[in-house]
């Protein structure tokens, strides 16, 4: 397969108004918005983009607090790289089913599986039946999403011929172990509280800057932050109690030696040479139990690597490219 990135497709000068006059229009020419039911009826809501002559499909699974939309420029970037994409919005984001719609601000969840289960409902019943079954399915996936894509290749491997995990989250930072962190809030579960904000977390703050953020590109960053300020449903800030629960206990099955066996695709984790939001010695514990997993860190990048200046961004979109079509 050739190699399309060359160049980057968009580029920080002039960012605003490239993605609003040339990516944004030409995403919409082309995006289908749907919802299926998932496992247990609840409505997920999914962004789709199919090319004529497309060499593969690139399944999309964003991180905590995020959404489909978030991902335009990468999924502008995966089409420039001739692949169909489909992107999820997780339940509790975005577009999808919410536990407490008056609260959108609030990301609740009663079981990590849940979001598993949810992407095989996805590629089962949406992604499957739209594109040529003689053409390779990729998973992309960030953060929270890479959590879920470590464990959907786990637990149903074969589906994916390839997998990408950016900054994965085989283990969030936490100023505790996670095992504490599972304890302390399963107690408050147990006291009626497990659908509560967890106390270390506020509202959305509309004036939030860059310098305190995941990105190392500020033109990026301004972009979807001004987004956000404009859309109550991709303000997504806090977690629950729950949430935190489940996303401590997460690391177990992670970094179980059985269940990371069963990964029997190509797996590359790309990993930011400076990230506060999760563990990176256990992302690379992880990839040291799989049959066929690499890394590679990306100068000049925070938890958001697709949020990146331009230099690293380029680094990483052709690694990506280079890996998915056997380049390498």
């Amino acid at each position: 397969m050739a190699l399309y990135i060359k160049e980057l497709p968009v580029r920080e000068e002039n960012y605003a108004e490239e993605m609003e006059t040339r990516v944004e229009p030409y995403l919409a020419e082309l995006r289908e918005d749907g919802f299926f039911k998932s496992f247990d009826g609840n409505e997920i809501h999914y962004e789709k983009y199919l090319i004529p002559d497309a060499e593969g499909t690139v399944v999309i699974s964003h991180g905590f607090t995020e959404s489909a939309e978030k991902f335009r420029e990468m999924s502008f970037c995966f089409l420039t790289m001739k692949f169909n994409v489909f992107a999820i919005d997780h339940r509790g984001h975005g577009r999808s089913w919410r536990k407490y719609p008056d609260q959108p601000q609030l990301v609740c969840i009663d079981r990590f599986e849940t979001y598993v289960k949810d992407l095989y409902a996805l590629v089962k019943t949406v992604v499957k039946p739209a594109v040529p079954q003689d053409k390779p399915l990729f998973l992309y996936a960030h953060s929270m999403g890479g959590a879920i894509a470590a464990q959907f290749l786990q637990t149903y491997p074969g589906v994916f011929d390839k997998a990408v995990l950016s900054a994965p989250m085989i283990q969030a930072q936490m100023p505790m172990s996670p095992g504490l962190a599972a304890a302390i809030m399963q107690a408050a579960t147990v006291f009626g509280q497990g659908d509560k904000p967890v106390f270390a977390h506020g509202p959305y703050d509309p004036t939030a800057t860059y310098e305190k953020s995941h990105d190392t590109s500020k033109a990026r960053f301004d972009y979807y932050h001004e987004k956000r300020n404009n859309e109550p449903l991709l303000q997504t800030n806090m977690a629950s109690n729950r949430w935190v629960r489940e996303s401590a206990r997460v690391v177990r099955k992670n970094l179980d030696p059985a269940r990371c066996r069963n990964i029997t695709c190509p797996l590359l984790l790309c990993q930011p040479a400076e990230d506060t939001s999760v563990v990176s010695e256990k992302e690379n514990e992880f990839v040291s139990l799989l049959p066929d997993g690499r890394l590679i860190q990306f100068p000049n990048s925070r938890h958001e690597i697709f949020m990146s200046v331009d230099s690293t961004m380029i680094l990483y979109l052709q690694a990506i490219e280079k890996f998915l079509k056997g380049e390498e």
